[in-house]
Parts: C-alpha cells; sequence; structure tokens
C-alpha cells in the first residue's frame, strides 16, 4: 500500500508541476504580447497651464483663445510691439506649429496674432 501512495503522490507532483509550467508560460507571454502593443514613445499632450507657461518667456503677449481638438491645443496668441520687437519674440517662440497668423500695422500699434498648435 505505502507504494502505490507514493507512485500516487508522486504522479500528482509531476502533474502539477506540468500545469505550474503552463500557467508561468500563458502569465509571460501576456506579458510579452503586452509590451509590444504599447509604444515606446508616447506624446503626453502638454495642459493649458503648460502651454501658457512656455509662452511666458514672449513680451507683450496675450493668449486670445485656446480650444483642445484631437488631442492637440490650438491657441492663439497675440504679441504687440514694433518691428524690432516682434521678429525677437517670434524667435523666442517655443517649438509650436504656427498654422495661420494675421498682421496687423496700426499707427500706435503694431501686433501679430498667430494660431498656434503644441507639438
Amino acid at each position: 500500500m505505502n507504494k502505490k501512495y507514493k507512485h500516487v503522490a508522486i504522479t500528482v507532483m509531476i502533474a502539477l508541476s506540468f500545469v505550474q509550467i503552463f500557467c508561468i508560460n500563458k502569465l509571460e507571454e501576456e506579458k510579452r504580447s503586452k509590451q509590444c502593443m504599447t509604444p515606446e514613445n508616447i506624446k503626453t499632450h502638454a495642459t493649458l497651464a503648460e502651454i501658457t507657461e512656455e509662452l511666458n518667456c514672449l513680451k507683450g503677449k496675450e493668449i486670445l483663445s485656446a480650444n483642445k481638438v484631437n488631442e492637440d491645443w490650438h491657441v492663439k496668441v497675440k504679441i504687440k510691439g514694433d518691428k524690432e520687437e516682434l521678429l525677437k519674440e517670434l524667435s523666442k517662440l517655443p517649438e509650436c506649429e504656427i498654422i495661420n497668423f494675421n498682421i496687423n500695422k496700426n499707427k500706435d500699434e503694431n501686433s501679430i496674432v498667430l494660431e498656434l498648435i503644441d507639438k
């Protein structure tokens, strides 16, 4: 009787070992597939506060509007000053894509209205 219980116990332990190996392999396979599906470089879209902070380097700026369209921020900014000041401010502009602009020239005031998309 003792030998029969030994053989049954060994058989059950071997079966449990195979089940354990199968489960571990299945879990590892799921982890690998999840890692492959997630992109490494996910672009984090800035919040409006972060965009405003980036634009603080500009003098004489006024944010006219900001809308979030398709996960991108569309921001309208008005920059005031004379020709030289406007050129300096445009060179300071953070890496944003300018999709539209309007140049206004009056006797008293020159300005540029830019529509930007945060990259």
